[in-house]
């Protein structure tokens, strides 16, 4: 008996679960308490969440890298 192996290819739910991140990880990735992360997406200084799985609000890294770029709460939003 042979064993071939088989490229690891994600599952639908590990790929989405890459692509998007909650509010937890989303304040971490922008290196910030999730205290003020909270405070500034209810102050609208954050970009509103790509998705929304139930109550959970989901963000792209995407997203997030584009805010972080253009300069985060540094820059005013009309």
């Amino acid at each position: 008996m042979t064993l071939e192996a088989t490229p690891f290819t994600p599952s639908d739910e590990q790929r989405v679960r890459s692509e998007y991140l909650d509010r937890r990880e989303a304040a971490e990735y922008c290196r910030v308490p999730m205290s003020t992360f909270d405070s500034l997406r209810r102050r609208d200084q954050i970009p509103h969440p790509d998705a929304e799985m139930g109550k959970h609000m989901l963000w792209k890294r995407s997203t997030l890298d584009d805010f972080l770029e253009a300069g985060g709460t540094r820059v005013s939003r009309p």
